[in-house]
């Protein structure tokens, strides 16, 4: 799958907008309101969203397993004199940082990507590890109102093939029966339309 993504930003570097996307607008209002400083971004890709986060004072660590999008993003920091600090990295591995380390962990579509249910509860359970007691987690997903759910091939229960991507879409009880199982309380699910894709924006707190 990261040759999938290293091909995307060599043809182009900013494949998913300069902006930041509506998630993370949403998700900066509360960081500020519960006092964030220490953020890890999972799946930052080129960096959009980290960019924005770190323009506007939080000290970032970007996770993404796509080299060419982690070289863009630390010319960009450096370039910047962001703190940011971008790392190559597999998210099915575990995380690279001490526990209960930041206040916040973010993630944008990341889950999408083709994780068994397995994979989904130890990558959680990790973020819950890094997180401080009482951290926010916020993640967003693809949910099965999205126009291109049932399309392409099933790979596997959830799992479509479109294009060369394998995504899965969630249904609401998925996310809180992941949430819960790893200790995560739900704070609030909005469904929201992003061209071309219908996700689900989720915020969830540390319950341990």
């Amino acid at each position: 799958m990261s040759k999938i993504w290293d091909k995307v930003y060599n043809s182009d570097r900013a494949f998913f907008g300069e902006e930041p996307s509506n998630f993370a607008l949403l998700c900066f209002n509360h960081m500020k309101t519960n006092n964030v400083q220490r953020i890890l971004e999972l799946g930052a890709g080129h960096g959009r969203d980290s960019i924005f986060f770190a323009s506007n004072g939080f000290e970032v660590e970007a996770l993404d397993y796509s080299n060419v999008a982690i070289g863009l993003l630390d010319k960009i920091a450096k370039g910047r004199r962001l703190p940011i600090s971008p790392r190559l990295f597999d998210v099915n591995g575990p995380l690279p940082f001490q526990d209960n380390y930041f206040d916040a962990v973010y993630s944008h579509m990341l889950f999408n990507m083709r994780f068994s249910f397995e994979e989904l509860h130890s990558i959680l359970s990790e973020i819950r590890r890094v997180l401080k007691p009482r951290g926010l987690n916020f993640f967003s997903v693809r949910n099965q109102n999205d126009n291109s759910y049932g399309k392409g091939t099933e790979v596997d229960n959830g799992i479509y093939d479109i294009n060369g991507f394998q995504i899965r879409f969630f249904t609401e009880e998925e996310i809180r029966n992941l949430a819960e199982a790893e200790y995560f309380e739900i704070l609030w699910i909005q469904e929201e339309y992003e061209d071309p894709v219908t996700i689900y924006l989720v915020s969830a707190r540390n319950h341990k």
